[in-house]
C-alpha cells in the first residue's frame, strides 16, 4: 500500500510579519467576542490592540520581530 501523499512547498515570497499576524488575530478575536452574546468593552480591545500594536513596531524597528 503506497501514501500518496503531495506535500506543497511553503511560499516563502510573501511571509505576513508579526504585526500582520497580530491585527489579523484581533480582527478575527473582535468578531468571535462581538457575536457571542457576552458583554464585550469594544473600546477596551481596540486600546489594547493600539498599545501591543504600538510595542510590535517598536521591537521591528529594533530588530527583535
Amino acid at each position: 500500500m503506497s501514501n500518496d501523499v503531495t506535500i506543497k512547498p511553503l511560499n516563502m515570497a510573501r511571509r505576513q510579519t508579526t504585526i500582520e499576524e497580530f491585527v489579523h488575530y484581533c480582527q478575527e478575536e473582535k468578531e468571535r467576542r462581538m457575536n457571542s452574546g457576552q458583554d464585550f468593552d469594544e473600546q477596551a480591545f481596540t486600546q489594547a490592540q493600539e498599545l501591543t500594536l504600538h510595542k510590535l513596531q517598536v521591537l521591528e524597528d529594533e530588530g527583535w520581530v
